[in-house]
């Protein structure tokens, strides 16, 4: 599979919450790493990260990883959702995590239409 270096970006931005929305914890990594039963080392995140995103050797496989942290992302949003309708006060305080949890959903949903078009092409 191509595309280290866009990964190595991928996975620099999805650690850091005040860029993605969200916090991915090492378990939510390693759960990753087993949807193409691959082995992982135990590593800062955005490394375990990068390694689960130029693991699989499938473009089906890499499908795969980003839907599940798509689904993620859905999770979270929805959790972000659900506080602002439980604690209207705290609607303002969690509007810009919000934010960018969408926008990284924009993106992975980008990214998977671009594979779903390699693979056709």
């Amino acid at each position: 599979m191509n595309g280290g270096g866009q990964f190595d970006e991928l996975a620099a931005t999805l650690v850091v919450p005040a860029q993605c929305g969200f916090y991915i914890t090492k378990s939510e990594i390693i759960m990753l790493a087993n949807l193409e039963d691959g082995s992982l080392r135990v590593n800062e995140r955005k490394r375990m990260l990068a390694d689960v995103l130029k693991s699989p050797d499938t473009l089906a496989g890499l499908e795969a990883v980003l839907r599940r942290l798509l689904a993620l992302c859905e999770l979270h949003a929805e959790r972000y959702a659900g506080l602002a309708a439980a604690f209207p006060a705290m609607a303002a305080a969690v509007a810009p995590s919000l934010s960018r949890v969408a926008a990284t959903q924009r993106r992975l949903v980008d990214l998977c239409e671009d594979l779903q078009e390699e693979g056709e092409g």
